[in-house]
């Protein structure tokens, strides 16, 4: 029977399987991998050296449902650009990247543009085993790799430049059931690892050894002073003052696209959102952050700028310094739209709290 196309391999697999074949790939040719996990997004870092000798880092964003957005590309692009990290997106399958979501510097990889990186490695050999243990999960075979490798099992038998089926699977039954373990117990839900009942199982046998094992922990109590509301204008004069106040009761988070397409909707609603800074700035005696929010799962949603009076929070009194990648927690109410530095514009919140979660 004909081996299926190589574009069709690829455009099958699933995030943690394509995680696998980028780190075998980048591997190959003498760049340090790994993968991490961002929230529900799997990324694979590369570190090496370009044939003239200088040093190269990249991180690949792996996405074979979702859909990546102007926000989030934008978001991904200036956190990479900061590290000095070439930022690309991998979407196969069911991911994909939105029309308006392509920005300078991005190089997004389709399937055939992934099958090139592979022929060029030399590791198509893996890939192909790698499909095959997946698609043949069910049987007994397979689910021997989940377990263990029998004494007679060579790994090295066909070549270093060629793993068995055996091995491939065990790779990447090794990404979820070890790398997403943490995720899998809090999320409790994983498209990866709903693919196969032998996955399934072997996640709940580590979750449970985990759970298991983890000493009770009583978490400190802390108090935070937060400071006073007030009236916020594009020429504040208020002085350099903090004092307590309480959230507002009737704050909430307005879905992020709701707020994105129709801000002036909403103009005046109390809200709160949880969230990482990704820029700060200050102009005119008034303190701008921008801010990626998140959605009740914990994944970025798009950015919105925050905006408050200069001197209205002390890192002394909010407890830690605003700096980039900080997750913050913030209260206020949305203000229409604005821009951090005169470019794109986004939903406005009138910041009055703002504390770490």
């Amino acid at each position: 029977m004909t081996a299926p196309r190589l574009t069709s391999v690829v455009s099958d697999r699933s995030d943690v399987e394509l995680a696998a074949v980028f780190e075998r790939v980048w591997g190959a040719r003498g760049y340090e991998t790994r993968v991490r996990f961002r929230g529900p997004d799997v990324h694979v870092e590369a570190t090496g050296k370009t044939p003239e000798g200088a040093k190269r880092d990249l991180r690949i964003w792996i996405t074979t449902t979702g859909t990546v957005t102007a926000d989030k590309a934008s978001a991904f692009v200036r956190r990479c650009e900061r590290a000095g990290i070439e930022p690309y997106v991998a979407a196969v399958g069911g991911g994909r990247v939105a029309s308006d979501a392509h920005r300078p510097g991005l190089v997004v990889l389709d399937a055939p543009a992934i099958a090139v990186e592979i022929r060029e490695a030399g590791v198509e050999s893996f890939v192909r085993d790698l499909a095959a243990g997946a698609s043949g999960a069910g049987g007994d075979g397979d689910s021997e790799a989940l377990d263990s490798e029998s004494e007679g099992d060579d790994p090295e038998a066909d070549g270093a430049d060629r793993l068995t089926r055996r091995e491939a699977l065990k790779k990447a039954g090794t990404y979820v059931a070890g790398g997403l373990v943490t995720y899998l117990a809090v999320e409790r839900v994983s498209d990866v690892v709903q693919q196969s009942p032998e996955l399934r199982a072997a996640v709940a046998r580590r979750a449970a050894w985990l759970d298991a094992r983890l000493p009770d922990v009583r978490l400190p109590t802390v108090e935070w002073s937060l400071p006073t509301p007030q009236p916020l204008s594009e020429e504040s004069t208020l002085p350099n003052r903090t004092t307590a106040v309480a959230t507002p009761a009737n704050a909430t988070a307005i879905p992020y696209a709701d707020l994105r397409t129709n801000p002036e909707s909403f103009t005046g609603t109390a809200v709160t959102y949880t969230g990482r800074v990704e820029e700060t700035m200050e102009r005119d005696e008034i303190r701008l952050a921008l801010v990626a929010v998140e959605d009740d799962r914990g994944r970025l949603s798009g950015d919105v700028v925050a905006r408050w009076p200069t001197g209205r929070f002390f890192h002394d009194d909010i407890g830690f310094r605003l700096l980039a990648d900080e997750r913050v927690r913030l209260w206020g109410v949305v203000a229409d739209e604005g821009s951090i530095s005169g470019g794109v514009r986004y939903p406005r919140i009138d910041v009055s709290v703002l504390e770490k979660p």
